[in-house]
């Protein structure tokens, strides 16, 4: 479908809704200082230590089982990469997939319905049945176009539709020894016919996952370089448009009410902001700073009812918490940070589908573990 249909459509949708923020460009503003906040503890209910060095994980929709990539030493200068499942009720963990330490290994997906869970090794696309672990199907992606001196650029996500009948995969730009990098893409997987009918190419080398808004029709990708709004009711996805100014785009998170689209970039040097994103014409509003880099700030998502924005902060100390925002004023909301997690650090954080649990994982003392925190 043509980008500008679409977006008009969409445009459509959004005023019958209701009003649209005021939107426009400008400075990063600070986090208004608000009251003091008091946090309250998460409620640890479960701990699994991952029997390796945990290094990306997803959970199921049911929040029944994890599939973690684990790498471990075998000997000096020699390793393995494990793709584990992990029964989150009784703590049995069964090895799907193990490759070198030298090979590339992707955050796993787990598809809507649970059934099926993607992962990418290298340039290849593997799924694997979630509930026996059988493999049961690997396919090469297709060549970039690149320069034979060239070496492909990396695979760096899955998202599933909600109906599980498409992929896109999100792989970085081809790069070389004094040769530099060139722009990454989006590829479609169809899952039936185990095929990539296209892509789109971005600007950028880096492409972040994509994130699809709540109709699944219309998706959100973040570069190094450039914020995209893309069309993917098609086989192919479109680009739609580009958020005018917005620079380097990480983590997207459309609001469930899908008025509102948040972001989170670099407006300045070693400061992440939060800024707000009207996706009917594709302009940005610039919101508040999150704090500096080195504190890993790490955007979850927009609560069930679209009134708050929950930000894992402090991931590299035993002080992590998760921050509630009223994204109208930019403060945290007292009373609703949550902490007490009991981490050495955490490594990555995910939020379940309840909007009321987390899933962390982390170190304890000398041990990679999976810790589930209900709160």
């Amino acid at each position: 479908m043509n980008g500008l249909v679409r977006k008009a459509r969409w445009l459509g949708a959004v005023v019958a809704a209701g009003a649209l923020l005021v939107t426009g460009t400008g400075a990063v503003a600070a986090a208004p200082a608000g009251p003091a906040v008091t946090v309250r503890q998460g409620v640890v209910s479960d701990t699994l230590v991952v029997g390796a060095k945990g290094e990306s994980f997803t959970v199921s929709p049911d929040g029944s089982r994890a599939f973690v990539v684990a790498s471990y030493d075998i000997d000096p200068g020699h390793g393995a990469r494990v793709v584990r499942s992990l029964d989150l009720r009784t703590g049995v963990s069964t090895d799907l997939l193990t490759v070198s330490s030298f090979d590339m290994v992707g955050r796993p997906t787990v598809s809507p319905d649970g059934s099926r869970v993607y992962v990418t090794v290298n340039w290849d696309l593997l799924t694997f049945d979630a509930v026996t672990g059988g493999l049961l199907a690997r396919v090469a992606t297709p060549d970039q176009p690149r320069p034979g001196a060239m070496t492909k650029g990396g695979l760096h996500g899955v998202t599933v539709s909600p109906d599980g009948t498409r992929l896109w995969l999100s792989q970085y730009g081809p790069y070389g020894v004094r040769m530099g990098s060139r722009a990454g893409r989006v590829l479609a997987y169809d899952p039936a016919t185990r095929t990539f009918p296209g892509s789109v190419t971005l600007t950028g080398f880096t492409v972040n996952q994509v994130v699809l808004g709540p109709d699944a029709t219309d998706a959100w990708v973040g570069t190094a370089d450039n914020l995209y709004h893309l069309d993917v009711e098609g086989a192919v996805p479109e680009v739609i448009d580009r958020v005018a100014d917005f620079g380097f785009a990480e983590a997207v998170v459309p609001a469930p009410d899908g008025r509102t689209v948040y972001a989170s970039g670099y407006r300045e040097w070693g400061t992440v902001s939060l800024d707000t994103l009207d996706p009917a014409t594709n302009t940005f509003r610039s919101g508040f700073s999150l704090g500096p880099f080195d504190n890993d700030p790490q955007l979850l998502g927009a609560s069930p009812d679209s009134r708050r924005l929950l930000v894992f902060t402090g991931a590299k100390t035993a002080q992590a918490a998760l921050l509630s925002y009223d994204p109208a004023t930019g403060a945290a909301v007292p009373g609703e940070t949550v902490t007490g997690f009991g981490l050495d650090s955490v490594v990555q954080v995910r939020l379940g589908a309840d909007g009321r649990t987390l899933y962390l994982a982390g170190l304890q003392g000398g041990d990679s573990v999976l810790r589930t925190v209900r709160f």
